[in-house]
């Protein structure tokens, strides 16, 4: 796998279409709140975590962040045409970690290039 530096790949065909069927019905029937803008903690939902934890959604995230890859949260976004709204550029700071370590980064800016400084515990 080659995330080409944009952080993300589109891998067409990935999941089975009875695979995604099967998930989203799961979700439609879930009793776990949904807001207007979709669900937290959708692990809990055992069609997620059975994807979540599937042999190739794992070696994915093995090959992409180390032997140690798990999933440990998951949450669906609503991005519908009946429900559609902006999702900016994030990163997502709440991860499962061993021990807190202090880290010099180099933020960039939209264009690639050095904004500023930053360091995050």
């Amino acid at each position: 796998m080659s995330l080409d530096g944009r952080g993300f790949e589109v891998m067409p065909k990935f999941l089975p279409a009875t695979t995604i069927s099967l998930v989203v019905d799961s979700l439609s029937k879930s009793l776990i709140t949904r807001s207007r803008a979709g669900m937290r903690h959708a692990l809990h939902v055992p069609a997620v975590r059975s994807l979540a934890e599937s042999e190739g959604l794992v070696e994915l995230a093995i090959q992409a962040v180390g032997q140690d890859a798990f999933p440990f949260r998951a949450t669906l976004f609503d991005k519908s045409a009946q429900s559609t709204w902006l999702v900016v550029w994030h990163q997502d700071t709440a991860l499962p970690l061993r021990e807190r370590q202090n880290v010099r980064a180099r933020a960039r800016n939209r264009t690639g290039t050095n904004s500023c400084d930053s360091s995050s515990p």
